[in-house]
């Protein structure tokens, strides 16, 4: 997949991470997408305040208050003809289609298959608090909210446990660890 980073926040100096076009943190997203469904999908990456996220938050999940990220797809689990993506590849928890309302079939390329939407302030102010490496809990959290996408969801031991077997595996090729796995 190929990252596109929208920021939507009205004071983005709110967090530490390296957002910027060719800095370290953006160039490390890139990879980890990279390893991600296929090759020329891309995937937007939106950048919101507390504020908004908590508002998000409660809109699609009804819970209260502020999260790290929350995960939209724009790919359906049935669909006509053979799957744009296959179980297994690009990291595919099961085939998947391309929504047909949010493709463009110009040139046969999705413009996107999803959104993940990350709180960089409230992440930012939840690793300061408790010693964690932004650095390392941004990646997850970006790999997480794609595998989201990709039909992965962590609703019983075995879903999350098996998640995060694909989270840690994805990180690793870029050298990073599975916080959550250090923490534990």
């Amino acid at each position: 997949m190929i990252l596109r980073l929208v920021d939507r926040r009205t004071d983005p100096d709110t967090d530490r991470y390296d957002w910027s076009e060719g800095g370290a943190g953006a160039e490390l997203l890139a990879g980890l997408v990279g390893q991600l469904g296929q090759p020329d999908w891309e995937i937007d990456v939106v950048l919101v305040s507390d504020e908004a996220m908590a508002r998000l938050n409660e809109d699609f999940r009804k819970a209260p208050g502020v999260t790290d990220v929350l995960s939209f797809s724009y790919l359906q689990g049935t669909g006509p003809g053979p799957a744009d993506l296959v179980g297994g590849q690009g990291h595919a928890l099961s085939n998947l289609w391309l929504d047909t309302l949010a493709e463009s079939r110009e040139n046969g390329i999705a413009l996107s298959v999803g959104e993940v939407v990350l709180a960089p302030g409230f992440i930012s102010e939840r690793c300061r608090d408790n010693g964690w490496s932004l650095e390392h809990e941004i990646p997850l959290l970006l790999v997480h909210g794609i595998l989201h996408i990709l039909g992965w969801d962590h609703a019983s031991e075995d879903e999350t446990e098996a998640m995060r077997s694909v989270e840690e595996k994805i990180l690793a090729v870029e050298g990073l660890p599975h916080p959550l796995r250090e923490r534990s």
